[in-house]
């Protein structure tokens, strides 16, 4: 008589509705790693509506992509002259371009795209106003 339940048990076991293929959870496998995203560029701020400092603040932070007349500070510094007349200044910009001639884009209009700071930063002389960590920096003729 023992044999009889689990004789039924197995029935009822068997009897239970197969999950389809589809449904089958399925394991993926990478051959390589997946991209990993990388910034988002924040469209440039239209000029009309950046006059002065405080219209860049709302970009503090943020990853932005900046158009103007390029110039320096004591060959060390760049400085991104805005078609408003703002200035950004780009912190060492000798090391981000080592190797470079980068004085041939002084004057010329060129294209940076990095992290906007609005704050100061008092301990390089005649460095004043908002910075761009540097990312990216295109001139003409690159």
């Amino acid at each position: 008589m023992r044999i009889a339940p689990m004789l039924l048990a197995l029935l009822a076991a068997g009897c239970a509705a197969a999950v389809p293929e589809e449904e089958k959870p399925r394991r993926v496998v990478l051959s390589e790693p997946a991209p990993t995203p990388g910034p988002k560029a924040v469209p440039p701020p239209p000029d009309e509506y950046v006059q002065d400092y405080r219209d860049l603040e709302r970009f503090s932070g943020r990853y932005v992509t900046l158009e103007g007349v390029f110039g320096h500070i004591h060959s060390q510094h760049g400085v991104l002259k805005l078609d408003s007349g703002l200035l950004v200044y780009i912190p060492h910009f000798d090391i981000f371009r080592r190797g470079d001639d980068w004085m041939k884009y002084v004057g010329r209009r060129c294209t940076a795209g990095g992290i906007l700071y609005t704050f100061t930063k008092p301990e390089i002389e005649g460095y004043r106003g908002p910075s761009l960590e540097i990312r990216y920096f295109d001139g003409p003729g690159d």
